[in-house]
């Protein structure tokens, strides 16, 4: 089911609820994007589940903004359409309402420049499942503020 962003008005996977197997789970090992990774076929309801909250601090809102749009710049692997993609992307990097917004758009433009510079090196994806990584990153280009949680 899908779920609801606070600062773009997106509703969609991102955040949504998923409902997997327990074997599917063990079967996927370690990946960047879940949905992509699972065994079979995947299926989407039109249903709201809920509104994700990823936006309680700049470095929540930037690591959202950042891990969702490297990986809707690198393309998807379960069949969405690159229009599709686009105008996700460009809802996440024109961010404007709710808290922290505008560290939700400053990290998906940042997570879209990470995945054309990842292109030469794929194995770079690996860090968006790393904490401190992100961590790290944000903390670069936008100083310690607000890195809590």
């Amino acid at each position: 089911m899908a779920g609801g962003q606070p600062v773009n008005g997106l509703t969609y996977g991102y955040g949504g609820l998923k409902l997997v197997r327990r074997s599917a789970l063990r079967e996927m090992g370690e990946a960047v994007d879940v949905l992509a990774a699972l065994p079979g076929r995947i299926e989407f309801a039109q249903q709201t589940a809920g509104i994700t909250r990823f936006n309680q601090s700049p470095f929540h809102a930037w690591k959202a903004g950042f891990r969702e749009c490297a990986m809707l710049a690198r393309g998807s692997e379960y069949g969405m359409a690159d229009d599709d993609a686009r105008r996700r992307v460009e809802a996440w990097t024109t961010s404007h309402s709710g808290e922290f917004a505008a560290y939700a758009a400053a990290g998906a433009r940042e997570g879209v420049a990470f995945a054309r510079e990842a292109v030469r090196a794929p194995q770079r994806f690996d860090h968006l499942n790393d904490p401190a990584w992100l961590r790290e990153r944000f903390t670069a280009a936008h100083g310690d503020q607000a890195v809590a949680g």
